[in-house]
């Protein structure tokens, strides 16, 4: 039988929000935030660095999850628009992980896509929601992951 963790899921079901919401609480260890996504594959163009919107990462959970998120859009409250731009997005997320980011809250918007909120000691927070993910476990954070 097939663990659907080892498959990249496009739509929260019942039963992965199920499984996910052991995640809830998890202090991030780690990110990693690369500067293309995916979801650049099905543009005509290429993005430059200043108009990201999407990006991929790796969040590197205290209890040894691995989430790579695909296509992750960072917004401040549900009715902002997306953060644009690399530096914009990654300075963001280290600002979170200095200050003891923790995944506070799995959720799925109305299209039942994935939508985390990470937040830190401070109560500021983001959502990050996410085109497609991968869950599964690491063993030792990567030479080039943000602590």
């Amino acid at each position: 039988m097939k663990n659907e963790k080892d498959e990249i899921q496009f739509q929260l079901t019942e039963e992965l929000w199920d499984g996910m919401q052991v995640l809830e609480g998890q202090p991030i260890a780690s990110l990693v935030i690369w500067d293309s996504s995916l979801v650049d594959d099905n543009l005509d163009s290429p993005v430059a660095d200043e108009e990201r919107i999407y990006v991929d990462c790796e969040l590197y959970l205290a209890n040894q999850t691995l989430l790579e998120l695909y296509g992750a859009a960072i917004l401040y409250k549900e009715a902002d628009e997306a953060l644009a731009g690399l530096q914009s997005i990654t300075a963001t997320l280290e600002q979170l992980a200095d200050t003891g980011a923790v995944l506070q809250e799995v959720a799925a918007d109305q299209e039942n896509s994935l939508v985390l909120t990470i937040a830190n000691q401070s109560g500021e927070s983001v959502l990050v929601a996410v085109t497609a993910w991968l869950e599964t476990t690491w063993d030792a954070l990567p030479e080039e992951a943000y602590t």
